[in-house]
């Protein structure tokens, strides 16, 4: 799915956690933001008593470790960290998307998978895209389900220790004061010109002032920031069944979708046991499909063999 409207909502979240007593080192490749290059190098070593918070923007990282410092489970950590994700990394991740997580308990042998991906509109048809193929991964009949905001409460309201509340307050000051466009957004920010300076909502966030921002800018997102406050106070129904979903769905048939509020009132999280298969020792937990999570597992699992 692509996203026609990176103010509103985006595409799915990426986030790695490992949580525990650890102490590593590896090799990591880095892409230079700033130029496109790759370097290699050897990590620095990590060590924690209590865990480690993984994200692609350095700020997300601190506001889930955060929640750490302040008494929270990992999946607190989680949650925040995705919503500031959403924020200052708007054409990767966001709430009008989808996610998969796996959480293993510390406290039992048992491991969940959460299954928040996007699911097809009701009105969606096998020949929709007959006419215009591109139009399965460009525009607004590109827009499925949202299961972010979905999934990421099923997994705090089993795991959480946090105030919901408390976990969004780091990424709507985020989103309302203002952050800074590091080169990452700013790439794409300039490789979608146009159609950022031809969408209305797009433009007001992305190019205020009819011009580009640009890496050092500061990007402000102030409905993004009352949506999260109203989902903040009120739970998700603010967006499956409230005020946040309307205009949410609004904009999506004003721009020519089908998602209606019975699609998002209708929206199910999937909970399943994570795939979990034991390779030179190891215990190693993945994600059932959709997900590639098999496909992982089955080449770690030759390897071992």
């Amino acid at each position: 799915m692509t996203n026609f409207n990176c103010s509103l909502f985006s595409t799915f979240l990426a986030l790695g956690l490992a949580f525990g007593s650890c102490k590593t080192s590896w090799t990591v490749i880095i892409k230079d933001k700033y130029n496109g290059r790759a370097q290699v190098h050897d990590s620095e070593v990590v060590e924690s008593q209590r865990g480690v918070v993984a994200a692609d923007d350095g700020r997300c990282s601190d506001i889930g470790a955060s929640m750490l410092r302040n008494g929270g489970h990992a999946v607190d950590a989680a949650v925040a960290t995705a919503l500031c994700l959403g924020v200052v990394n708007p054409m990767s991740s966001g709430i009008g998307g989808g996610a998969f997580m796996v959480v293993s308990s510390g406290s039992t042998s048992q491991a969940l998978a959460f299954d928040m991906r996007e699911t097809a509109p009701a009105a969606a048809s096998q020949n929709m895209y007959k006419n215009d193929p591109e139009a399965k991964s460009k525009g607004p009949l590109s827009m499925g389900v949202p299961g972010e905001l979905a999934g990421l409460y099923e997994a705090w309201m089993k795991y959480g220790r946090l105030p919901w509340k408390t976990l969004f307050q780091p990424s709507v000051e985020l989103a309302k004061n203002g952050f800074e466009v590091l080169p990452y957004l700013a790439k794409d920010i300039a490789t979608h010109d146009t159609k950022i300076l031809g969408d209305p909502g797009l433009r007001q966030v992305f190019a205020p002032k009819g011009r580009l921002l640009q890496t050092g800018d500061i990007c402000y997102n102030v409905e993004l920031a009352e949506s999260l406050e109203a989902v903040a106070e009120e739970g998700p129904q603010a967006f499956y069944n409230g005020k946040v979903g309307q205009k949410f769905v609004k904009d999506v048939q004003n721009a020519g979708g089908i998602l209606t509020m019975e699609d998002l009132r209708n929206y199910k999280v999937k909970v399943t046991d994570a795939l979990a298969v034991e390779v030179m020792g190891y215990k190693l937990l993945g994600m059932p499909p959709p997900s590639s999570g098999t496909l992982g597992i089955s080449l770690v699992s030759a390897l071992g063999h």
